[in-house]
């Protein structure tokens, strides 16, 4: 019992310790259309801290990558896994899963596609979230009143 209870311990602390740590934005890509892509070292674990996490530096990411006003907008938040790798000595699968960005001049100038957040912003309908998990994809809005809600898909019941 004593074993156990260590262990629970153990665990709380490094959750706390995983949640407190901040979320680096490595890079940051703007096409000055409508998406904008984010490389982060890590997300909170929580569908709800992610999308926290998104609300707080939303308005930051909009007046730093400015789009088009009025318009449909996607932010992808992609995970760094391995790091920037180049695309002729990625092995790991094809070509597909890899993200290229135009403005790096390096050769590793692309990383896995790995979302665990997409972000939808609609001018005129609730803002979508679409978080990756292990047991498929959540999908959230953000309500008038700046509440959050799960959606659920027909294939979730």
């Amino acid at each position: 019992m004593k074993r156990i209870l260590i262990f629970l311990f153990l665990l709380s602390g490094v959750y706390h310790l995983w949640t407190l740590r901040p979320v680096k934005i490595i890079y940051a890509y703007s096409n000055a259309g409508d998406e904008v892509f984010l490389v982060v070292d890590h997300l909170p674990w929580t569908d709800r801290d992610k999308i926290d996490w998104f609300l707080k530096n939303w308005q930051m990411l909009r007046e730093k990558y400015p789009l088009f006003e009025g318009e449909w907008h996607r932010y992808y938040v992609v995970n760094i896994g391995d790091g920037f790798t180049n695309h002729e000595d990625y092995h790991d699968g094809p070509f597909e899963d890899l993200y290229c960005f135009p403005t790096i001049k390096s050769k590793n100038s692309c990383v896995v596609k790995d979302y665990p957040l997409i972000v939808d912003e609609f001018p005129y309908r609730n803002t979508k979230f679409y978080i990756d998990t292990i047991d498929g994809e959540h999908h959230y809005q953000l309500t008038p009143e700046n509440q959050i809600e799960r959606i659920y898909q027909q294939d979730q019941f």
